[in-house]
């Protein structure tokens, strides 16, 4: 069982396809029943399984090589992508209506099987589809300001009270165009931080949209200044590409793999941050050769806050005298269950920290779920966010 769960945990892409594949073939088997015909069985249901995972499969590599640019295809991809989500939903918890209604004829009640099926499939189909259109029309487009406080060791008394305003993920791009970016500017500018830092994915596979996305990132400005790190996303769609776009277009200070002083009065603490390489972004621990390297440079007896995409390096961080880490990349799960069960949603494949604050020796993460989406158009219990974070004494 251990190794099953790393080999999944290590290949989100296969996971995704089995379970795919899993509830596609629940949703026909409850389609034949509601139908009044007999089911496909074992055997059948192993086969139809497998085969509809492989065209998923097929398909997705299929539309990751046509033009996003054509219309006609990135409609589709929405479309497709959204639909997978919704049979995602329904056909899982349809799985277990299958298993009790096989119990329930192995214990000679085939007419309440039959029922049990039919009845709360449909109930299941409801709640599943009906969720992510809810998602679609009306999660994605809410956005919610977290105020945190973050008790951070051995804060120099200059700075209790300092707010930072962190944002994430904002993915800019076809998902995410002028008029919407220039919203979250605005509301962003009207929080009154004293310093804003983006935590990488800035944009979203197509360079085409890094002039207009800079234009709009440009109005964001802070006391402090604004500062940034590049994500996965970034290295996808051209690392040096977006750095000479942000650099040129904006005053946002990117740093890459590299630290500088903010101050505040007299007092003044060390704001590290580090590039996403890109690669092994479902690794749920990480270790960085450049943050290792740049934690030695910094001086010590100063806090130290660092910026970085991936919140799997924060063992690593917390070992390296880390007193603060801010980053993204979860999306907060993008569809998750309600509070209490938030973290439990499927960006626990990559990472252990999923979504708000955490403490690990001492030290401090807080992970947004980000101000844009990554693949489906659909949050459920999952809003946009913008986090103020403000600095107060810890222990």
């Amino acid at each position: 069982m251990s190794l099953l769960r790393t080999l999944l945990v290590r290949n989100v892409f296969l996971t995704l396809l089995l379970a795919a594949g899993l509830s596609e073939t629940a949703l026909v088997e409850w389609s034949l029943h509601a139908a009044g015909r007999e089911g496909l069985g074992a055997g059948w249901g192993a086969v139809l399984a497998g085969t509809l995972a492989a065209a998923n499969g097929l398909l997705i590599l299929v539309l990751r090589a046509l033009p996003w640019r054509v219309r006609a295809v990135y409609w589709f991809s929405r479309f497709y992508v959204v639909l997978s989500v919704g049979a995602l939903l329904s056909g899982l918890p349809m799985l277990v209506l299958l298993v009790l209604g096989l119990t329930l004829r192995l214990a000679g009640a085939d007419s309440l099987a039959h029922l049990t099926l039919v009845v709360l499939g449909g109930v299941a189909n409801t709640l599943g589809f009906g969720s992510i259109l809810w998602g679609l029309l009306v999660g994605q487009r809410r956005l919610a300001v977290e105020r945190v406080d973050l008790p951070v060791r051995e804060l120099p008394r200059p700075l209790t009270g300092l707010v930072i305003e962190h944002l994430s993920d904002l993915h800019i791009g076809r998902q995410l165009r002028a008029p919407q970016l220039r919203r979250f500017v605005e509301r962003s500018n009207g929080l009154g931080a004293d310093l804003i830092v983006v935590t990488g994915d800035l944009f979203d596979f197509d360079p085409a949209f890094i002039e207009e996305g800079c234009r709009e990132l440009s109005r964001l400005s802070a006391p402090l200044g604004v500062y940034a790190v590049l994500g996965n996303h970034d290295t996808y769609t051209g690392a040096e590409a977006v750095a000479q776009g942000v650099e040129q277009l904006t005053s946002i200070r990117l740093l890459r793999d590299e630290w500088v002083w903010i101050e505040r009065g007299d007092t003044r603490f060390a704001l590290l941050g580090i590039d996403d390489p890109g690669r092994g972004w479902t690794d749920r621990d990480s270790e960085s050769l450049p943050l290792e390297e740049l934690a030695k440079r910094v001086p010590v007896g100063v806090p130290r806050i660092l910026l970085a995409h991936r919140p799997s390096y924060f063992r690593q961080a917390a070992r390296l005298g880390i007193d603060l880490m801010l980053s993204g990349h979860t999306h907060g799960g993008q569809i998750s269950p309600p509070a209490p069960l938030e973290h439990h949603n499927i960006s626990r494949l990559i990472a252990h920290w999923t979504r708000g604050l955490f403490e690990e020796d001492g030290a401090l993460l807080y992970v947004s779920r980000g101000l844009g989406v990554a693949g489906p158009p659909v949050r459920l219990n999952c809003p946009r966010e913008i986090a103020l974070l403000r600095l107060v004494p810890g222990r």
